[in-house]
């Protein structure tokens, strides 16, 4: 399942009902205390209730009544739910979807107490007529009753199931009346089917800014209890073969002591039926925690240092997943402020973390940031502006609030050189040691008349071109009027691969601009590998950057750095050409450059 939606309403600030639509990644950004951490703990109330807690005082004031509603919209649905062992059902057959047809879950606190504890209900599409509307709520002995009174032929179904007793009763009527309702959800195979799609709801972390420091230290316990839900997820088949077994073993016990107790009285005996009451919350069996080697708390060493390591904890999960072949649960990973306390170096590798993670599989990523070099870096589809007057409020797309955005985070554009007179948009700094030593090669071999810095065209890294950086770039740009290319790799790691940085080219091309991505997948892959002896294999789509590594333990960061300038003409040559569909031969880079150093002619 994926987090589609979320609606809020009497909760702190938001007292009229607030609808925030999430992506796989979502950044909300705004002043202190305009409301971003609430929806953030709304959600943690919603899934988990436990590192916040729902508490009287979370109640608006001038609220219209005495409950908060907090409600979460999810998409990406399972095909199918097994209710138990004989029942496969649907949330779309047991009429469990909205209009939209995904699944709608609210959750009411009501304040009359304390602590109020959720009511949950299910929003659907659901029979509103008589004798079809409460087949969820009926025990099967009801069930069983209900279909004889109408009339059903036993044959259609299948005693043992209440899942095929509701499917024929549900059939048997023509004109059911369909309309949007509040099912309760906490009796009989509601309570059940409610428990099985709990199941599917994603695991929900969140890291806050301020959590308070303890020898159990929730900063780095919450990532690794997340670590153990993860395992025992990916287990869970095993798991459920032995809670079979288990459950199983203990109702042959509990009827062998009702048979010997059916000696003594047997209408005692007749009375009592076994029965698990509970699902077992193994997650809480497995503790999971990380210290020092000289038994020093995490806790007592600096924030710094205890936020570095919640940071790569991120990395580690990207790089796991990136070598998993299939993904079981949905995760959503929501961090306050991940910037604090930290260097600018560990920043830019947090976002790389939670770009990756975002790329991933069922995997969400939530973040709050007020911080220029973080939020310019985030792609302008992901971005939510909040902002407070008498009520928070939260709102996203178009110039005006990307706008807004710049303005509340400070993000500003590169200096431009009044003696610029284009710009060519790249990813990052080793796109500039890439251009600056093609130009310098192929000025020097005669094939070109002037290098970029000669011509006056800037390089300017904005970390891609679909983010608040390039944003904020391309708006200054069109108010100078200066012509703009840009160049992305393109990460396809096949020759069918369809990328977001192919899309965005292609989409900027559409409007005239110069843009273009690598045929290979990044700049590493027109490496030649006589620069490695011949001891690296590189190939058009192969993660060069990881081969170098395995091969001198070169920092994948510097694979381009420390090798392209060693590329001569020649080898460049080679490892560009390329032969199109018409059979025309071509040399890949030295045709852009071309095209580049054309926008000043």
């Amino acid at each position: 399942m994926r987090l589609k939606q979320i609606k809020i309403k009497n909760f702190r600030g938001y007292k009229d009902e607030t609808i925030v639509d999430f992506d796989n990644l979502t950044a909300f950004i705004g002043k202190n205390d305009a409301g971003k951490s609430t929806i953030l703990e709304a959600l943690e109330i919603f899934f988990n209730n436990k590192l916040v807690v729902c508490e009287r005082d979370d109640l608006s004031v001038g609220a219209d009544s005495d409950s908060i509603f907090i409600t979460c919209i999810f998409d990406e649905l399972p095909d199918e739910i097994v209710v138990d062992a004989s029942s496969k059902t649907s949330l779309e057959d047991e009429n469990l979807l909205n209009s939209n047809g995904d699944l709608e879950i609210k959750k009411t606190f009501k304040c009359s107490s304390a602590k109020p504890k959720p009511e949950t209900k299910i929003i659907c599409n659901h029979p509103i007529d008589d004798n079809y509307n409460d087949l969820l709520l009926l025990k099967q002995a009801d069930l069983k009753k209900r279909a004889v009174d109408l009339g059903i032929d036993e044959d259609k179904y299948d005693k043992r199931s209440n899942v095929s007793i509701r499917q024929a009763i549900l059939s048997s009527k023509r004109d059911l009346i369909i309309k949007e309702v509040e099912l309760e959800v906490t009796k009989e195979d509601a309570k059940k089917v409610y428990g099985v799609i709990e199941t599917f709801l994603p695991i929900y972390a969140l890291f806050q800014s301020d959590r308070s420091s303890s020898d159990s230290d929730k900063e780095i316990a919450d990532p690794m209890s997340v670590a153990v839900s993860q395992a025992l997820q990916e287990l869970q088949t095993e798991i459920n073969k032995i809670k079979s077994e288990v459950q199983r073993k203990a109702i042959e016990t509990a009827g062998r002591t009702l048979a010997k107790l059916q000696e003594m009285d047997e209408d005692l005996a007749a009375s009592l039926i076994p029965e698990f009451k509970s699902e077992p919350k193994f997650d809480s069996l497995f503790k999971l925690s990380i210290k020092s080697d000289d038994d020093i708390s995490i806790n007592k060493r600096g924030s710094g240092v205890r936020r570095l390591i919640l940071l790569n904890f991120f990395r580690a999960e990207a790089e796991r997943k990136l070598s998993e072949a299939e993904r079981n649960k949905s995760i959503i990973y929501a961090f306050e402020e991940p910037e604090t306390s930290q260097h600018p170096s560990h920043q830019k590798l947090l976002i790389e973390a939670f770009l990756e993670l975002a790329s991933k599989e069922n995997t969400q990523i939530i973040l709050t940031t007020h911080t220029p070099a973080l939020g310019g870096l985030l792609p302008t589809a992901s971005l939510r502006l909040v902002e407070k007057a008498d009520k928070s409020q939260v709102s996203s797309g178009g110039d005006e609030v990307l706008q807004k955005i710049t303005e509340t985070l400070g993000v500003l554009p590169d200096p431009i050189s009044k003696e610029t007179k284009a710009l060519i948009l790249i990813e990052g700094k080793t796109d500039i040691i890439f251009f600056n030593h093609l130009c310098k090669v192929l000025k020097e071999s005669g094939e070109i008349d002037r290098t970029f810095q000669e011509a006056n065209i800037a390089l300017v890294p904005t970390g891609g071109c679909d983010n608040l950086k390039s944003w904020i770039t391309m708006r200054t740009v069109d108010q100078f009027g200066l012509p703009f290319g840009i160049f992305l790799d393109s990460d396809r790691i096949s020759p069918a691969n369809r990328t977001k940085n192919i899309s965005t080219v292609e989409k900027n091309r559409k409007h005239g601009r110069t843009a273009f991505c690598t045929r290979k997948r990044e700049a590493e892959n027109y490496l030649h590998p006589d620069i490695f002896g011949g001891h690296v294999n590189i190939t058009d789509y192969n993660d060069v950057k990881e081969e170098v590594k395995n091969f001198n333990q070169t920092n994948e960061n510097k694979v381009l750095q420390n090798n392209w300038p060693k590329m001569t003409v020649d080898q460049i040559h080679e490892q560009e050409k390329y032969i199109d569909e018409d059979g025309i031969e071509h040399f890949e880079l030295t045709e852009i450059v071309k095209e580049f150093l054309s926008l000043v002619e």
